[in-house]
């Protein structure tokens, strides 16, 4: 039998997203005594259901192997993998099984009367454990719901004249924005516009949006028709267009990692307690078997992360190795294809115009693949109308400090041809030091969708020299850089920013930018910031203030700005205002400079609406404002006046009034006369959790249960009821014996004639359903024998119904 005789563990940790490899320690083994082979002959292969050992440690697995003529042994490579060894292709038969005996650096003896295979071999002949800190429940992912309704939020908003003019006509006009939506189980249709009243006459309707979309969370896509924004890269300019789009929405599975997941990989020589901290805290602890082994799945966030293995054997020693990462949204996981492509025509002047859309079918097709966890690979193509436009990039990480991407594009449309070139890069050392850059050059006569559908308004225009003065083309030059480094004190950052705009017009810009933030005692915050355009002596701006938060939700900012327009100092005193209903808040500004610019303002949140109020004072200018948002839904039969419901929302029927209902933990309102209550915020295709309070609940109603999660596709609203029946026709039931003594507690018993059971208490008592008129009861004694019990019921609405002194004989 081999002794394994060395304690020393060898990890290796590596990287998916860097081919980099870690090594902490030095394998320290002894040789390792090999058993000879010794395998049983027979004449025909049989079947062999083994219990597994490897280098004398059990696998605590049983393999189903085949015993084939001359002592040969075969299995299925999936098979063999679970249990430990990895496949080698050399050892490969025709029908695709493992020859164990020909699997290099491996030697096995079976011992034929324990049921059990001794296998011998090293460490690169093992497959490592998969160690999954975050496996996917079992239980199936529950589907998305919607009813059928409809959601109008407004937002209205009133202002005066001068009131300083002697002649003012307070709030004479009054405007507004509206988006309604239609949802069912088909789909949502969204229709969001613009509308102004003054002096009692509309003034205009100005449409905005049009869409209906649907989505498939099995598939994870989403359907568009209407109004839409194209998709895009980083180095593309998505558009407005009416038309159709089909476009991957990672968005409908809440619970699927589309960055690059880390592997920690390591070895263990002997059996040993394994620890996983990511960020300094603890995600895994467990035990892990003696071999190699992988860790997967564990808390990932865009940006530069740290994760650290620590090992301890039996004997307590233990080995810690750390390992940097980074992860970027920039990087698609292995295998995961994220897409977009739309047909229809461009659309301009939104917001201004209702219907002005370009005449030229257009279409646009948009990906990204991970080819592997270090390399995304990116496509993008757009055309129609004379145009053709195409362009690749790739975006792979830079070690386990950033991320980088390349990307080049090119265009023809009306026999002028151009192309553009783009680079970027994202860089943090010890989370402290960032980094972003980004270079992108065009060349020749690059054209895109947006410039060959704009608006003749938007064309070059020429000044009297014959330059243009603006352009609607792609800039001949985009340069960004930023840098983040800590302050010189405790708890300071300092930031530093460069932008190089240069565009066909000849408007070119070079802007310089330094901020500087300090926090300080008790969460205050000190911050200055300055910036300037090279190109323009007259642009720039200094600000520098404090900010101070107290109780109660109240900061206090002053500070100082100098701009163009002259210098200015502010005092702002603000009391923030919560998203409860029943919440308010205020604010006070002033700013004293050589315009002076003054405002005071309030809001309130209530349960129909909110509503804000405010007085400014600019220059000699003095105007009053009022602005109320909220909604109106239609839903599960009824309709409520709620506040702007911007996302999904549920409809709580609870059946009896004033009974508090909370979302996720937090309170959400009490019920209405009829017992239901409309709660705002919930979060499209994710888990939301709403339960009620039973205690404001009548005594004699019955609940099913208190809490349910539910999960509401796209902007739509879902019904939970809690089944609250308002009479449970109960009692409860004083039962004597014979005697006048209270029958034990624990007895059990039923009504007769029905299923319902109910069990004794102290005192005798018991509580039971189900009764009618006249009712018999039967219990159970503790000598085998049973007594029965007649008496008589009769409801009492809102009351518990008591019933003393029966007797069961």
């Amino acid at each position: 039998m081999p002794t394994l005789r060395s304690a020393v563990v060898r990890i290796v940790a590596t990287l998916c997203m860097s081919p980099c490899i870690l090594t902490a320690g030095r394998a320290q083994e002894e040789d390792i005594g090999v058993p000879d082979q010794t395998v049983s002959q027979s004449v025909e292969a049989k079947d062999l259901y083994l219990e597994v050992f490897i280098n004398d440690a059990s696998t605590e697995m049983v393999g189903a192997f085949k015993q084939l003529p001359g002592g040969g042994l075969s299995v299925r490579p999936e098979e063999l993998r679970e249990v430990g060894i990895e496949p080698n292709e050399s050892a490969a038969e025709p029908d695709g099984s493992i020859r164990v005996d020909r699997l290099p650096d491996v030697q096995f003896r079976i011992e034929a009367e324990t049921q059990r295979l001794y296998i011998t071999t090293n460490d690169e002949a093992r497959a490592a454990k998969v160690i999954d800190i975050n496996p996917e429940p079992d239980k199936e992912r529950q589907k998305p719901q919607s009813s059928y309704g409809a959601v109008l939020n407004y937002s209205l908003f009133a202002s005066t004249d001068n009131l300083m003019d002697g002649n003012v006509k307070p709030f004479q006009g009054i405007s507004g924005g509206f988006d309604a939506r239609f949802f069912s189980p088909y789909g949502t249709l969204s229709q969001s516009f613009t509308a102004s009243a003054s002096e009692g006459e509309l003034q205009g309707v100005r449409r905005l949006n049009t869409t209906w979309s649907t989505s498939d969370p099995e598939r994870l896509i989403t359907y568009r028709a209407g109004d839409f924004v194209s998709g895009g890269l980083p180095w593309t300019r998505p558009v407005f267009l009416g038309g159709m789009q089909i476009q991957r929405n990672f968005t409908l599975r809440s619970d699927l990692v589309t960055l690059p997941v880390p592997i920690l990989a390591g070895t263990a020589a002997v059996p040993s307690t394994l620890e996983v901290y990511t960020q300094n805290v603890k995600t895994f602890s467990g035990a892990v078997p003696s071999g190699p082994f992988e860790v997967t799945n564990f808390p990932v966030f865009s940006g530069q992360g740290e994760a650290q293995i620590v090992l301890r054997d039996t004997l307590g020693r233990e080995t810690r190795t750390t390992l940097p990462f980074y992860s970027s949204s920039l990087l698609l996981r292995q295998g995961l294809i994220d897409f977009s492509t739309e047909v229809g025509f461009p659309r301009r002047n939104y917001g201004t115009e209702s219907n002005d859309y370009a005449g030229d079918l257009m279409g646009v097709a948009t990906a990204r693949y991970g080819l592997t966890n270090w390399l995304t690979l990116e496509g993008h193509f757009e055309g129609g109308a004379e145009l053709l436009n195409g362009g690749i990039g790739a975006a792979f990480p830079l070690g386990a400090y950033g991320v980088g991407s390349l990307a080049a594009a090119g265009s023809s449309h009306d026999g002028d041809t151009g192309m553009i070139l783009n680079g970027s890069v994202e860089l943090t050392y010890n989370n402290q030091y960032t980094v972003f850059a980004r270079l992108q050059h065009a060349f020749g006569d690059y054209d895109d969708i947006a410039s060959v559908s704009a608006d003749d308004q938007l064309l070059p225009v020429f000044d009297q020299s014959g330059i243009p003065f603006f352009s609607a083309r792609v800039p001949r030059t985009l340069a960004q850089v930023t840098l983040s480094t800590p302050g010189p004190f405790d708890r300071s950052n300092l930031n530093f920013s460069y932008t190089q705009l240069d565009v066909d017009s000849g408007e070119n810009s070079k802007i310089v930018g330094v901020s500087y933030s300090q926090s300080l005692f008790k969460n205050s915050s000190f911050y200055a910031t300055a910036f300037t355009d090279l190109e323009d002596g007259d642009s720039f701006g200094i600000f520098a203030g404090l900010t101070i938060p107290f109780d109660n939700d109240i900061n206090v900012s002053t500070g100082y700005e100098q701009t163009s327009d002259g210098p200015a100092g502010f005092i702002d005193i603000a009391k923030s205002e919560r998203q409860e209903v029943g919440s308010y808040g205020w604010r006070l500004r002033t700013s004293e400079g050589d315009t002076p610019d003054r405002s005071a303002a309030a809001s309130y949140r209530g349960r129909y609406a909110r509503v804000e109020g405010s007085v400014q004072q600019f220059d000699d200018t003095v105007r009053a404002n009022a602005q109320v948002d909220g909604a109106v839904a239609v839903a599960a039969g009824g309709v409520f006046a709620t506040n702007r419901i911007d996302d999904a929302f549920a409809v709580v029927n609870v059946g009896a009034p004033d009974v508090e209902v909370s979302f996720e933990n937090r309170p959400a309102g009490r019920t209405n006369g009829s017992g239901r209550l409309l709660v705002p915020n919930l979060r499209s295709w994710e888990p939301n959790t709403v339960a009620i309070d039973p205690r404001n609940l009548p005594v004699d109603a019955s609940v099913g249960s208190t809490r349910d999660v539910v999960v509401p596709a796209d902007r739509s609203g879902v019904v939970i009821d809690f089944n609250v029946a308002k009479t449970t026709a109960s009692a409860l039931v004083s039962l004597v014996d014979p005697g006048g003594k209270p029958l034990e507690a624990g007895l059990r018993g039923h009504v007769d004639g029905t299923a319902e059971e109910f069990v004794i208490g102290y005192d005798g008592e018991a509580y039971i359903g189900a009764l009618g008129a006249q009712n018999s009861i039967v219990v159970d004694l503790l000598d085998g024998k049973s007594c029965r019990a007649r008496f008589s019921y009769r409801a009492q609405r809102g009351t518990q119904v008591k019933i003393k002194q029966v007797v069961c004989s």
